[in-house]
């Protein structure tokens, strides 16, 4: 798909009629969705009536399966060898099946665990790193510009976050079977925030920043609409504007926030840096391009420091420049 902004260098997949199929009923109620869904969301079910310890396992071993995936494999290990130029063949396959684990586990999480719990009283299992709840008292009751990378838990970042009282305003892409994102949205809507549906999305997230609320955003993935190509691990990706778009327009700081994984009675561990004062500015490509920069940079430091769980075999470069 060529434009002014970037051509998509994807293969179109072959034409299945289960894709058809999908297709025609996505994102509407119906039989032939909930039928479609019935597998997923009883499996889920299912896996939610196991011990915590069993639900990691079986999702571990099932998010390995990601690796049969020739395509996926090839592109998690290019991207792992772009960020870490130093690693050998054996420590990038190492990381690739670590990250494809950590996926599974995520998955149970947001759609076995986070049903059963009690998600007001998670923060007693985070482990905050230093400074970090000193810095966002800084920023209780002010307009605060959160974004993440798909690193850890972004669902324990979410609700930790609400838990301290920032109320998160977070858009959500819907899933494209009805059912799926029904459940899914049940889930996110338990903790003190609010999902925002995308269309109409970015008012909402302006309306809210100027009022003194908060925004999460997860934006390290390959964007489609009108991106601008910012570097990410040192080659020019397709990235949104919104992030830098919100933080030019509204003047609010912006932090990074993640939350890993980690073994002990508080299986998670919360960090956050300042990564933008607050200042405006105008909405120039040029201004754009340098605050997202300054964005993926500390993204990256920060995912080096636990390759292990971040997703690696999303095709971020997918859409490239016009010109390369």
């Amino acid at each position: 798909m060529a434009s002014s902004y970037g051509r998509d260098s994807f293969v179109k997949r072959k034409e299945t009629f289960r894709r058809k199929l999908r297709r025609s009923f996505k994102h509407k109620p119906g039989l032939i969705p909930w039928i479609l869904a019935f597998p997923q969301r009883g499996f889920f079910w299912l896996l939610g009536l196991l011990p915590e310890t069993w639900v990691y396992c079986i999702s571990s071993f099932l998010g390995r399966l990601a690796l049969l995936s020739r395509g996926r494999k090839e592109i998690g290990l290019a991207n792992i060898e772009l960020a870490n130029p130093g690693a050998s063949k054996e420590e990038c396959h190492r990381i690739l099946r670590a990250s494809c684990e950590h996926l599974g586990r995520s998955g149970a999480e947001a759609m076995a665990l986070w049903p059963r719990r009690d998600l007001s009283t998670l923060n007693e299992r985070v482990e905050f790193e230093n400074n970090a709840l000193e810095l966002l008292e800084q920023f209780q009751g002010k307009g605060v510009l959160f974004v993440q990378a798909h690193l850890g838990s972004i669902e324990m970042t979410t609700t930790a976050l609400a838990n301290l009282g920032f109320q998160p305003a977070t858009p959500m892409r819907r899933p494209s079977n009805w059912y799926l994102a029904e459940d899914l949205l049940e889930v996110r809507n338990r903790i003190k925030g609010e999902v925002l549906p995308r269309d109409g999305a970015l008012k909402r997230m302006l309306t809210k920043l100027q009022t003194g609320e908060s925004v999460v955003l997860t934006f390290d993935q390959n964007s489609h609409r009108k991106p601008i190509f910012v570097p990410w691990f040192g080659r020019l990706a397709a990235t949104e504007r919104t992030p830098a778009a919100l933080a030019l327009k509204t003047g609010v700081p912006v932090l990074l926030s993640w939350c890993t994984r980690q073994h002990g009675k508080r299986p998670f561990r919360f960090g956050c840096q300042l990564v933008r004062e607050g200042a405006t500015g105008p909405t120039t490509d040029e201004n754009l391009i340098e605050v997202t920069q300054a964005f993926h940079q500390a993204m990256e430091k920060v995912i080096l420091n636990c390759p292990e769980q971040y997703l690696w075999i999303h095709d971020r470069y997918r859409v490239r420049p016009e010109v390369e």
